[in-house]
Formats: C-alpha cells, structure tokens, sequence
C-alpha cells in the first residue's frame, strides 16, 4: 500500500470553477484558493467592473479568470453566465453558490414583504434556478461538484433573523434533495454553513460593544471566522479528497454548534 501515493490530492488542474458573488469577501478568497488549486475561475457578480478589478487581482497571481456581471435573482442573467462560461470554457465542473444578502434584525411582527422578497429572490430563488442551469450543463457532461453557502443561522433559530435564517434553512434543505436527485449523473452537491466571518456583513454587530460580547462569549474558540477558513473547507469539498460525499452540510463555526 502506498500511502503517500493515495493521499487525497487538493487539485482542481483544469477544472473550470464559478463562484458566485466573488469579486469580495468570502467569495473572492474562495475564488482566489480554488484558483490557485489550478481551476480556471469565473468571477460572477452584480457590476462588471468590480468582477474585472477582481479578475485582474486573480491574473496578478497567475490564474485564469473570467468576470461576467451576473444578478442571481435573474433567471435570464443565470442563463447568460453559464452560456458565457461554456463558451469561453467549453465546461463547467465546479459551482460554488456564494452570492447572498441579508436584513437588518427584526421581531418577524415588523418584517415587511419587501425585505423578504428582496432577501429570498437573491439566497434562495437565486440560488434555485442558477443551480438548475449549471446542473443542466453538469448532466450532460456527465459530472460536476456543488457546493451551497447555508448559514449557521440556517441551522440554529436565533432571534430576529427569521428572514434571512429562513432562506438559508431553504438552501440546507435544498442541498439534500440536489445531492439524491443528482447524484445517478455523477454531481455531487454540499454545503458549508459558516458563523460570523469578518465581512462588511457583521460590521455593525461588531461595532456594538455589547453584542459582540455575546455573540463572542456563543464560540466556543472565542473569535471568528477568517474567510480562509470558509474557503479551505469549500477546497475540500471541490476536490477529490471528498469523492464520496454527497448532501452533507458543514459547519464552519468554532464550535458554536457543537
């Protein structure tokens, strides 16, 4: 047995990757460590101009990339993306669904249609409909690797996220069902459920003094998520070092759901 020769190789040479909302935070380091595994990467976006800025940054470190101005929560600019990706690729192997917004903190007796429309149309419908059309491409090719961004917040009920935990509860749930009705055309579909990660999406809640004790005193290893330790487990989950998982979702936490 030659076990330096089986270890479980983090290798995307020649993989074509798009990774939605990418061209900052949590997506872009993923973009940028899926690329350096040797994937060639599609930065996919709201404004074309910050998924070329984020493309050149990616050229700067040798990786081949492309950026397509991609709203998720449109259907035919889903479409666009992946047709732009199998033109200028010929194939797409991996889809990292990245892209998300949230709501501010409310009682869900004050929640408006307006933010559940605008949260859901992007984190859940978006997601839905740009997975179904690179699962198209995937089962014609016969393969292919997903990986869903759920959420701690999907899993635990706290208070005062029911729009945005909702949505994210969706996007767990979904995965399962991607995993069993995809799996007979060799796709594999996962999800990772990050807890607080330093973005611009915690910002506020940082600032207040107060409940970032609290929220510091939930975790268990006492500080939060670099995007690095996001991006590190979705590498895993991309590669070959996880060939027979699928429908699992991982929780990228320290510990708070333990």
């Amino acid at each position: 047995m030659a076990f330096k020769e089986d270890l479980p190789k983090y290798d995307l040479t020649g993989k074509v990757v798009i990774v939605t909302g990418s061209a900052q935070g949590i997506g872009f380091e993923v973009a940028g460590m899926l690329g350096a595994a040797g994937g060639k990467v599609v930065i996919a976006d709201l404004k074309q101009e910050a998924c070329d800025e984020a493309v050149k940054k990616l050229e700067a470190e040798g990786i081949e990339a492309l950026g397509v101005a991609t709203d998720v929560s449109s259907i035919d600019s889903a479409k666009n993306m992946v047709l732009k990706t199998v033109e200028k690729f010929g194939k797409i192997d991996v889809l990292v669904n990245n892209a998300g917004v949230t709501s501010d903190e409310k009682p869900i007796l004050d929640v408006t249609e307006k933010e559940w429309d605008f949260v859901h149309s992007v984190d859940l419908k978006g997601l839905y409909f740009l997975t179904q059309q690179v699962a198209l491409q995937m089962k014609s090719q016969g393969n292919g690797v997903i990986v869903n961004l759920s959420s701690a917040a999907g899993i635990m009920t706290p208070k005062y996220v029911s729009v945005y935990g909702a949505a994210k509860a969706g996007v767990r749930h979904l995965t399962g069902i991607m995993a069993k009705e995809w799996a007979r055309w060799g796709i594999r579909v996962n999800a990772v459920a990050p807890g607080y990660v330093k973005t611009h999406m915690i910002d506020k809640m940082v600032a207040n003094e107060k409940n970032n004790t609290v929220v510091m005193k939930s975790i268990p290893m006492r500080r939060y998520a670099e995007t690095r330790d996001v991006a590190n487990v979705i590498l895993f989950l991309t590669t070959e070092a996880s060939s027979y998982l699928t429908g699992v979702v991982i929780p990228v936490d320290g510990g708070m759901m333990a």
